[in-house]
C-alpha cells in the first residue's frame, strides 16, 4: 500500500489499493450518490491511511472549473465585512478568495481572475462607473454579479435605494420640526452619496427650506470615516453654520460627529439632532443611541450570492437588478429643535 518515498500518493494509487476503478474512486471524493455504502467506506478508509489529498490545479485543468468564487473590492477596504460576504457561497460549496484594488488595477486584477480560472465574481465597487460592455468585456466572460446599486446597469446587481433611505433620514427630521439640516456625506465620486446628496438638496428644497452646510468626506474605512465625522462638525461650527440637525454617511462618521459636538459643548439631541445610515451594531450601544438608517448587508450578501450561483449554474440566465428598501430604526438622536 506504499508508495515511493516522497511521492504523493494519487487516484491510481488509492483505486489500486482500493480494488475499484479510478472512476468509482472520483465518486467517492465527488460524493456522488451511485456508490454502494460499503465501497464508500473501503474507499474513504484508504484515502485516510494513504494520505491521498486532491491535486486541485490538475482538476481546473481537465475541467476549467476552480470552485472558487473570487470577491473583489474596488477602492474601499471592506474591513470585518469579509467573512459576511464570503458565507454565503461557502454554504453552497464554493471557496472565496478576496481581492482589493483600485481603479487603475481593476483591469489586472480582472485578467489574474481569468487566469485563476475562478467561477464566478462578486464585485464591489462603490465607485466605478462604467458600462456594461466594457464591464463584459473586461470579466472574460467570467459570470459577475455587482453588490451595489447601479441603476444605469442591465447587468445583474443588488442594492439598496439610496434615495428611499434618504428620503426616510431627511422626512424625519423634518416632521420633527428641524429646518435647517446639515449633511455630512462621503466622497462624491461614490455613487451612493452622490445619490444620497441630491435626493437631500432636492427634498428641503421641495419643502421651501434652505440646506444646511454640506461636507464631503472619506468614509472607505472605519477610522477615516470617524475622522470625516469628527472634521465635518468642527469645520461647520468653525465657520459659525447654523444648523438643528445632521444626516451622516455611516454609523462609524456619526461617531466622529457624536464626539466633535461634545468637544464643543453641545448636546445631542438636545442642541443637534443625528440621523445617519447602516445600522451598525455600534449604533445602538453610543451616547445616545443613533437613529439610523438601516441597510442589511446580510440580505445583499446572501442575494448577490444567490444569484451568482444562479448565474454560474445556467447558460440561460438572465441578468436582473434587485432594489433592496431600507426602514428607519428610531431610537434617541433626535428630537424636535428647542
Amino acid at each position: 500500500m506504499s508508495t515511493k518515498k516522497g511521492r504523493r500518493p494519487t487516484i491510481q494509487d488509492v483505486a489500486r489499493e482500493s480494488g475499484v476503478s479510478y472512476g468509482t474512486v472520483s465518486r467517492v471524493i465527488n460524493s456522488h450518490p451511485e456508490v454502494a455504502a460499503e465501497t464508500r467506506a473501503r474507499v474513504q478508509r484508504v484515502i485516510k491511511k494513504m494520505g491521498y489529498q486532491r491535486n486541485l490545479g490538475a482538476q481546473m485543468l481537465t475541467t476549467h472549473q476552480s470552485n472558487i468564487i473570487e470577491i473583489i473590492v474596488v477602492d474601499v477596504h471592506f474591513g470585518i465585512e469579509l467573512p459576511r460576504m464570503g458565507q454565503f457561497v461557502n454554504e453552497a460549496g464554493y471557496s472565496t478568495l478576496y481581492s482589493e484594488c483600485t481603479l487603475a488595477d481593476f483591469a489586472l486584477t480582472l485578467d489574474k481572475a481569468a487566469a485563476r480560472l475562478v467561477d464566478g465574481i462578486i464585485l464591489y465597487a462603490p465607485k466605478l462607473k462604467i458600462s456594461d460592455a466594457d464591464l463584459l468585456a473586461m470579466s472574460h466572460g467570467i459570470p459577475i454579479v455587482r453588490r451595489d446599486y447601479v441603476l444605469d446597469s442591465k447587468l445583474t446587481w443588488v442594492g439598496y435605494s439610496q434615495q428611499h433611505a434618504t428620503r426616510l433620514a431627511v422626512q424625519h427630521l423634518i416632521d420633527q420640526g428641524h429646518q435647517r439640516i446639515a449633511e455630512i456625506t462621503g466622497s462624491l465620486e461614490f455613487i451612493n452619496p452622490r445619490l444620497r446628496h441630491d435626493t437631500w438638496l432636492s427634498i428641503v428644497s421641495s419643502q421651501g427650506l434652505e440646506p444646511g452646510p454640506s461636507y464631503a468626506g472619506d468614509y472607505s474605512t472605519f477610522s477615516k470615516a470617524m475622522k470625516t465625522g469628527h472634521e465635518a462638525v468642527c469645520e461647520f461650527l468653525e465657520r459659525g453654520e447654523a444648523f438643528t440637525a445632521i444626516t451622516v454617511v455611516n454609523d462609524h462618521a456619526a461617531m466622529g460627529a457624536l464626539f466633535a459636538l461634545h468637544e464643543h459643548g453641545l448636546r445631542v439631541p438636545d442642541d443637534v439632532s443625528i440621523v445617519s445610515f447602516d445600522d451598525d451594531p455600534i449604533a445602538s450601544y453610543l451616547i445616545p443611541p443613533l437613529t439610523t438608517v438601516r441597510f442589511d448587508f446580510d440580505i445583499q450578501n446572501k442575494l448577490a450570492s444567490q444569484f451568482l450561483l444562479e448565474q454560474i449554474n445556467d447558460p440561460s440566465y438572465r441578468h436582473h437588478q434587485h432594489v433592496l428598501i431600507p426602514d428607519l430604526i428610531v431610537r434617541k438622536s433626535v428630537q424636535p429643535p428647542r
